[in-house]
């Protein structure tokens, strides 16, 4: 009986064993409960797990979570690409060249502020920890940029209130080594009406052909002694009679010209500083910024009260030399309307990106203000009726 009684009991936890015990069963009913999304012990290592038979010798089958490793992969490239935008973001701030790398990227800060909000959606949608902790500096450096562009001084309460009922019409183009179309650029002039007109990159054959397209005509007082060499000359053409006081012929190797006349317009005189700086590629780019920098000693010894600043800076608000020359004036355009219109490149591969032609004031009051395009440059014009 004793004997019986033993081998009853230990059929029963045998059969005990094989019923809820086994580690053979334990181990697939895991893997089921894993497979499922259960979280039934042992968990599988780096997501997958060995499966052993009844015998106790591992399977060959491994069971894998590829959808796990796939966002953990996602959320590390997310992440790391959220931090190079918040650096690329950030770079409006540092006034370093590197070569002609930095300008380059600051150029393109308002494309870099789409592309984190765009990052930043990617690392909602990812649920990484990585990601989202990433994605908080790139999203204070995104605000500050989008912040600091769309910040657009006004014109002083005494300039507004000493303001009459006179207009002063500037317009600025660059004509891209001459090569605008001198019919389209006289149809702009004759809509817009300019009462000044910029034109860097003007050569003596395009002037000749503006004037028989009727810019002569219209605006038959010009500043004295265009530099006639292809990107160098600039001219300024007015309504009214002027005043040459520098026709910034003496230019080195990397100068372009830049006049400065003073114009007789009705109960005022104007000083106008036709502006063409050195773009910052190559080697240009160390002289890009000095440039930048005289233009603006330049304004701030400059006592008129009527100032205008008109042409293609190459350079924008996203550059800190600019940032730095426009401060105290008005840029015209973002002053009336509130956003900084991309007139560079036109006719691209890329879409224009950039607000480098500017007309920046003093002594004014913008109430309007727009852009255009013609043919034959890459480059948008800009135009704005100034109050006095």
């Amino acid at each position: 009986d004793v004997y019986k009684r033993q081998a009853q009991a230990d059929g029963d936890q045998c059969a005990g064993g094989h019923a809820g015990n086994s580690p053979a069963l334990t181990t697939v009913n895991a893997v089921d409960d894993q497979e499922k999304g259960g979280s039934s012990w042992p968990r599988a290592r780096f997501g997958r797990s060995a499966v052993e038979d009844r015998s106790g010798s591992k399977s060959k089958r491994w069971v894998t979570r590829p959808a796990g490793r796939v966002r953990r992969v996602l959320g590390v490239v997310i992440a790391l690409a959220c931090l190079l935008t918040a650096a690329l973001c950030a770079l409006m701030w540092c006034d370093v060249l590197i070569g002609n790398v930095v300008p380059v990227l600051q150029a393109l800060t308002p494309v870099w502020v789409l592309i984190a909000a765009v990052m930043l959606v990617a690392a909602v949608l990812v649920r990484r920890r990585a990601a989202l902790l990433a994605a908080l500096p790139m999203l204070v450096a995104a605000t500050a940029a989008g912040v600091a562009l769309a910040q657009h001084p006004s014109p002083p309460s005494s300039v507004q209130h000493a303001a009459g009922q006179r207009h002063l019409r500037v317009l600025a183009l660059n004509l891209e080594f001459g090569g605008a179309d001198a019919g389209a650029v006289a149809a702009e002039v004759a809509r817009v009406r300019p009462d000044v007109v910029v034109m860097p990159e003007t050569t003596a054959v395009k002037l000749r052909l503006l004037d028989a397209a009727g810019l002569g005509g219209r605006l038959p007082y010009r500043a004295s002694g265009l530099v006639d060499d292809g990107s160098r000359g600039t001219a300024v053409l007015s309504r009214y009679p002027l005043h040459t006081l520098d026709d910034g012929r003496h230019l080195g190797p990397y100068d372009l010209q830049m006049p400065i006349v003073t114009v007789a317009a009705p109960g005022a005189d104007v000083t106008v500083h036709g502006v063409h700086t050195y773009p910052p590629l190559q080697d240009g780019a160390n002289h890009w910024r000095p440039q930048l920098e005289a233009l603006g000693r330049w304004q701030r010894g400059e006592n008129a009260p009527h100032l205008v600043m008109a042409g293609d800076f190459n350079a924008s608000a996203a550059h800190p030399a600019f940032r730095h020359l426009a401060d105290g004036l008005i840029d015209a355009f973002p002053a009336r309307h509130g956003n900084w219109p991309p007139t560079w490149p036109q006719d691209a591969v890329v879409p224009p990106f950039a607000q480098i032609d500017h007309i920046l004031t003093r002594g004014f009051v913008p109430v309007d203000a727009g852009t255009f395009t013609v043919p034959g440059t890459d480059h948008a014009g800009v135009w704005s009726d100034l109050r006095y």
